[in-house]
């Protein structure tokens, strides 16, 4: 079976701020219960990772090919002002 993961940072709260101390990947497939795959220094890492865990079990006999989900959940700027 394809599995989905999400790319999520790991705050901090801090009086006045909120830190982000890494990033970790989570398997979101089963709605009941999200697992934690990996944890990250940082985001590019994370995203890479993500893609890995969907991409092998994107091959997994009866599973459904892989999406290319982006995991870039910034924003999109237009360079057009």
């Amino acid at each position: 079976m394809t599995r989905t993961a999400r790319v999520e940072p790991i705050t901090e709260e801090r009086e006045d701020s909120i830190l982000v101390s890494g990033w970790r990947v989570v398997d979101i497939s089963d709605p009941n219960g999200p697992a934690e795959v990996s944890r990250h220094d940082n985001e590019p890492d994370a995203i890479e990772a993500a893609r890995s865990f969907e991409r092998a079990t994107s091959n997994e006999p009866g599973s459904d090919p892989d999406d290319n989900q982006d995991y870039d959940g910034g924003e999109i700027y237009d360079n057009e002002y």
